[in-house]
């Protein structure tokens, strides 16, 4: 008898910033945020670019499986559940959508993705899904369980110490 296959829950989210913040725009900050997380692994990732809310679901969407066939290569994944609280990006696989078109970039990247690892994607209710959670919160790794991330050479860059500028006002 064979062991159950191993697969990873996942969750994103891509949230637009409504409300406009003079301190992100007066700093050059962008108001969208994506986010992905692998609560059985203790991962979760957050960072800022611009775009609609779908766009920004995909990109966390690609940014995880960049993630796991690159970070996580040692780890062996074989199949994952990426859960999503944007309705629009989840009825995206469900046939005839803009989003997912034939021969578009986003359907050329899922196509090479899903080659290597079994893709299933489904509605969450916002108050569960584990992207939207405050980092405070989230589990840690679980005791005993070690993951291995695979960093490239590039990487590892020498912090340089640059002290402050005469004059600088803080």
């Amino acid at each position: 008898m064979n062991p159950p296959e191993r697969t990873i829950k996942c969750y994103i989210c891509g949230l637009v910033n409504r409300e406009i913040d003079s301190f992100l725009d007066s700093n050059g900050f962008a108001h969208g945020v994506l986010s992905f997380s692998l609560p059985d692994l203790g991962i979760l990732f957050r960072c800022r670019t611009e775009g609609s809310s779908t766009d920004l679901e995909f990109a966390a969407f690609f940014a995880l499986l960049e993630f796991i066939r690159g970070k996580l290569a040692t780890q062996k994944i074989p199949s994952i559940q990426v859960f999503s609280s944007n309705p629009q990006f989840v009825f995206s696989f469900t046939g005839e959508s803009i989003h997912l078109k034939p021969g578009t970039a986003r359907r050329k990247l899922l196509d090479e993705h899903a080659a290597k690892l079994k893709i299933a994607v489904g509605y969450i209710k916002p108050i569960e899904n584990q992207a939207l959670i405050s980092s405070a919160d989230f589990p840690s790794i679980p005791e005993g369980r070690r993951i291995e991330i695979v960093n490239e050479p590039s990487e590892f860059k020498r912090a340089e110490f640059k002290p402050f500028q005469k004059g600088m006002k803080l």
